[in-house]
């Protein structure tokens, strides 16, 4: 076995390695954690059949875990989001709490109501509504703009079922039930705490001149047909939505475009109902939510009774995040059915399936580098080094994610490749897990800028200037990171 001087450089090296394969070759992330999980197993002495093996092994443990979970939280997400539910959401919660709130509206029901929607269909959808928004009623895009980065952040990185929250709570062993009691109110405080700060910053740095880009708004020069990516936003490949995969999200059908949102002549708020999806019956906004509430219902309660010494067979069964979302994605196709048709249901269920496979391969992966990491000796030595000083690997585990997100530019990579390096030290350290994946998760939201897809997607959307894009994506994502960072060391001395 390397001494304790090489095992840290080839730990440093393997980093650059995914990183340098990811950013300068543009190789796909799941094909440079590969390369760098073999590196690292050869590099610290494991061995050709002991590398591989790890490999193997790490992957199989990880899609044990989180494969179906997965799986199904895309599908029952996609199905909501083409069923229209996201969008009468956000319209009741404008109707409930007035227009001058409606940054926290779209914050708040992009990141912890539908963490489930899938991250490129929240962004297509949610980002055309945020312009209708601003125009119909007078407010500016900036503070709009800035809370649907925020929120597309969070329910990414931290609020499950977010596939990249179920990646890193995965690769740290953190219950779904733990994720959700943890991650909501987490993700609610954060939410609420960088829109307002993000708001107030604004209305200093804001120039409508320099920040607005009419010639790329999409509400007039009708870009958006339907809420779709535009012809020219580029591919998303390398975008937090699609874990570097290059393909398309799956994109739901909405009569009319952004031109086609109505108004409500009470309150100038734009009627997301009749951007509704279909002909077919439309249920009661609480009935189309039962997908999301019932497993929810059943996960928590399973989680509460566990934890109160009382668990019942059935509940346990029931609770269980596998069946929990099973029932809530059935739930779902019947709801959906009158609305879709059961072949459009169907066709749902298979765009879903493709994009969850590629989520699938990167989340097995991120196990396969926790795996050889596991079985050298670097954990240890890395936690000889943390033991002194019990918030520095929350730093750390944020830093380590911030600089590997300002170099690649995906939060997703950056978030799950940070939680795969630290996870083998979490129970040697004495640490929940639970805040070294709020901490990296946290520093994943920093500094995305150019190198991430998703900030020119945003800024096509949006109709926003390169300028603009960076106060609204860039700044506010910032933001969002360091009063995670703080929520996290509270928490620390807190637990």
């Amino acid at each position: 076995m390397a001494d304790t001087t090489l095992l840290l450089l080839h730990t440093a090296i393997t980093v650059a390695i995914v990183v340098g394969l990811i950013v300068l070759a543009k190789i796909n992330p799941v094909i440079s954690l590969v390369i760098g999980a073999l590196y690292l197993g050869l590099a610290a002495g494991l061995g050709y059949e002991g590398t591989t093996t790890a490999v193997t092994e790490g992957f199989g443990i990880l899609m044990a875990e989180v494969g179906l979970i997965i799986g199904f939280g895309v599908m029952l997400g996609t199905l909501l989001s083409a069923m229209g539910t996201l969008h009468r959401v956000v319209d009741g919660m404008l109707r409930l709490f007035g227009v001058n709130r409606s940054p926290y509206v779209v914050g708040l029901a992009s990141g912890v109501v539908f963490p489930a929607i899938y991250f490129d269909v929240a962004l297509v959808i949610l980002g055309p509504m945020a312009r209708s928004i601003a125009l119909r009623t007078g407010l500016s895009i900036a503070p709009l703009a800035g809370a649907l980065a925020i929120g597309l952040e969070v329910a990414l990185l931290m609020v499950p079922p977010g596939a990249a929250a179920l990646a890193i709570a995965a690769a740290l062993d953190i219950p779904l039930g733990t994720m959700l009691l943890w991650g909501i109110p987490f993700g609610i405080v954060v939410i609420v705490v960088s829109i307002l700060l993000h708001s107030l910053l604004m209305r200093f740095t804001w120039n409508d001149l320099k920040d607005d880009d009419p010639l790329t708004d999409p509400e007039h020069t009708g870009e958006i047909a339907g809420y779709g990516l535009p012809s020219g936003a580029g591919d998303p490949s390398g975008a937090d939505g699609a874990f570097g995969s290059g393909q398309h999200a799956p994109q739901p059908h909405r009569g009319g475009g952004a031109t086609a949102v109505t108004q409500d002549p009470q309150r100038g708020i734009p009627d997301a109902a009749a951007n509704g999806t279909g002909a077919g019956k439309q249920f009661p906004l609480l009935v189309a939510l039962l997908p999301l509430l019932v497993p929810l219902l059943l996960i928590v309660a399973q989680t509460s009774s566990a934890a109160a010494g009382a668990e019942i067979a059935v509940l346990v069964f029931l609770g269980n995040p596998v069946v929990a979302l099973l029932i809530g994605l059935l739930v779902g196709t019947a709801l959906a059915v009158p609305s879709l048709g059961r072949t459009g249901v169907e066709e749902v269920i298979v765009r879903a399936a493709g994009t969850s496979g590629v989520i699938l391969l990167f989340t097995g992966v991120a196990g396969s580098l926790g795996q050889v990491i596991a079985e050298t000796n670097i954990g240890d030595l890395v936690a000889g080094l943390f033991s002194a000083d019990a918030a520095f690997p929350l730093v750390l585990a944020w830093l380590v994610a911030a600089l590997l997100r300002l170099a690649q530019g995906s939060g997703s990579v950056a978030a799950i490749t940070a939680a795969a390096l630290l996870a083998p030290v979490v129970s040697d350290l004495g640490l929940s897990a639970v805040l070294i994946w709020l901490a990296a998760a946290s520093g994943a939201a920093f500094g995305g800028h150019v190198t991430d897809n998703t900030f020119w997607i945003f800024k096509t959307l949006l109709g926003l200037s390169v300028r603009g894009t960076f106060q609204v994506y860039t700044v506010a994502q910032g933001l969002l990171s360091f009063v995670g960072l703080g929520a996290v060391l509270v928490l620390g001395v807190l637990v």
